[in-house]
């Protein structure tokens, strides 16, 4: 009998899971960073900080329930 967790999708891995909630953290610090010290404050760093920090939120949401991120759903990149 096949064991459920080698028919699991990708982001459904326990490999997976860890290395996008590690890297969804390092977002959420970049964009607070980005916000808080870095410099004047512009729209463009408003806007980029905001960005960061809500796309590493859902990187680690989406690895603590199982399910596909944001930025998993973007696809091959060139």
């Amino acid at each position: 009998m096949r064991n459920q967790r080698d028919n699991a999708p990708f982001y459904a891995k326990r490999t997976y899971r860890l290395v996008s909630g590690v890297f969804g953290t390092f977002l959420i610090g970049t964009g607070l960073y980005a916000l808080l010290f870095a410099g004047p404050m512009t729209a463009l760093s408003v806007a980029v900080g905001l960005a960061l920090v809500v796309f590493g939120g859902n990187m680690v949401v989406a690895a603590y329930s199982g399910k596909e991120s944001w930025l998993s759903r973007l696809g091959p990149l060139p």
